[in-house]
């Protein structure tokens, strides 16, 4: 099947399961045989052979056959196509306002530097079941230590385009954190916002994506700052918030 910049759709659907993405990085080292790569999975040879025909279909995957093996190759074309036509827009917008940020604080003597922090968390719940909590029970997770005014009344995160990640005060007021400018449903979520004095001023992208294998989901989330900022600071701050509390809660439920 030829994949066109017009029509992605097949390659959204094979990228959407992570058995297919598994096979994808394990092609991305070197080509392998059918039976190379099933000895990588549980499953049996037949299910993953079903997985490489909606590969190959997305023309992710090309076949070579020698004598009575069957070689896959990677075709990144797809990928630099969805990279082209998704991600590079979007790229070069956030990439202009952070060096648009970097020169107005070096213009006014202010010492600019870019810090990110990235770490994994191991929660013992279905993917499902975390996405849930973490974009629709948010309030019942958020430490009271963590809301910066005491007439919060909630904390919520927005999973579409343009939503927010916001501190609730009633009555209309309150306080936007991050502005959601990527969402794959269920599996990741791109933020970006304004830290302000104390925390600032800086600007910050925020991505939380999961994973799941054997009944257990990781989250990752990758924080890059650039501004005023204290990495060590920050680094506690997410770890306390979604391993000290997210975590248990999402277990707990």
């Amino acid at each position: 099947m030829l994949v066109t910049a017009h029509d992605l759709t097949p390659v959204w659907h094979a990228l959407a399961d992570p058995t297919r993405r598994q096979i994808l990085d394990l092609l991305r080292v070197e080509p392998r045989t059918t039976g190379q790569l099933a000895d990588h999975f549980p499953s049996t040879r037949f299910a993953v052979m079903k997985h490489l025909t909606v590969l190959e279909s997305a023309g992710l995957v090309v076949v070579r056959r020698q004598g009575r093996e069957r070689w896959n190759h990677l075709n990144a074309v797809p990928l630099q196509m969805l990279y082209e036509r998704w991600v590079k827009p979007y790229e070069a917008v956030w990439a202009e306002k952070l060096t648009a940020l970097k020169f107005e604080m070096e213009e006014s003597g202010m010492q600019s530097n870019i810090d990110t922090v990235e770490m994994e968390i191991s929660i013992h719940a279905l993917k499902a079941k975390v996405w849930k909590g973490l974009v629709e029970k948010t309030t019942f997770w958020w430490p009271r230590n963590f809301y910066t005014s005491p007439k919060a009344k909630g904390f919520h995160i927005e999973p579409t385009l343009g939503g927010r990640m916001y501190e609730d005060w009633g009555n209309g007021d309150g306080l936007v954190w991050y502005n959601v400018f990527g969402v794959d449903a269920g599996e990741s979520i791109h933020l970006q916002g304004f830290l302000s004095p104390p925390y600032g001023p800086a600007h910050t992208l925020l991505v939380l994506t999961l994973s799941e294998k054997d009944g257990v989901t990781v989250l990752k989330l990758s924080d890059s700052t650039i501004g005023k900022t204290d990495k060590c600071e920050k680094e506690a701050g997410w770890k306390e918030l979604f391993e000290g509390s997210f975590k248990p809660y999402v277990e707990a439920v």
